[in-house]
């Protein structure tokens, strides 16, 4: 599984039960000729529905619709494909925003963000960068990991435990929430090399995204307040 090429058109799917809403993000976006819009859907079963059919890069989901909320979706899309998940909410919801988090989801932004906020986000979502409204990510993925009661630690302990000690030093990086850059000057490494390991580390964790990544560190005794 490889990152996003950062030059390449972003092929985007806008989920959202408000038909405004959605026409909203599609005028927001279609002024930057490298994202595509290629559909829309009302509802979480449409989005996965289409997902399956035509592989956007990135979902702009909403969180809470009728029937299939973006939690249930979410975790749908991420287990069949590559399609990483940015979701979109009015409501700056600490528990919503985890349940996104856990199920998935590569990051999460409020619906009245700035335009070019808004585009700057699918564009790093697609190169496989967390995006967070205002807050630590470490610190969702301690609280996402804690909300669970403690299940998972040997399975996280025998994932993590394939990873090579360099895959290791990048996983960790990530669970603090550094960027590829900042991983590989602690590392003395490009952000290129560091790159490619975090490549390797999806595939041998069996993730889509950045925070999953962290979650499974702490979930193994590994994340940044073990470190």
């Amino acid at each position: 599984m490889g990152l996003a090429d950062e030059s390449a058109v972003v092929r985007v799917l806008i989920v959202d039960d408000e038909a405004l809403i959605r026409s909203g993000f599609r005028f927001v976006l279609s002024v930057d000729p490298s994202i595509q819009i290629v559909g829309e859907a009302s509802d979480g079963a449409g989005a996965v529905a289409f997902v399956r059919a035509h592989r956007p890069d990135v979902v702009l989901m909403d969180v809470r619709m009728p029937g299939v909320g973006g939690p249930e979706a979410t975790a749908a899309i991420v287990s069949q494909c590559d399609t990483r998940v940015l979701a979109m909410t009015s409501i700056d919801s600490e528990d919503q925003l985890l349940h996104m988090l856990s199920a998935g989801a590569s990051g999460y932004l409020l619906k009245d963000e700035s335009p070019a906020r808004i585009v700057d986000a699918v564009h790093r979502t697609a190169a496989g960068d967390t995006v967070v409204s205002g807050r630590s990510t470490a610190h969702l993925v301690r609280r996402a990991v804690a909300s669970e009661g403690g299940p998972g630690r040997l399975d996280a302990e025998e994932r993590v435990s394939v990873l090579t000690e360099r895959e290791r030093d990048v996983a960790k990086g990530v669970a603090r929430g550094e960027t590829n850059q900042q991983i590989g000057a602690a590392l003395h490494i490009s952000a290129a090399t560091v790159k490619s390991h975090l490549e390797q580390v999806f595939v041998k964790l069996g993730v889509r995204s950045r925070v999953q990544v962290g979650i499974i560190l702490e979930r193994a005794g590994l994340g940044p307040t073990d470190l």
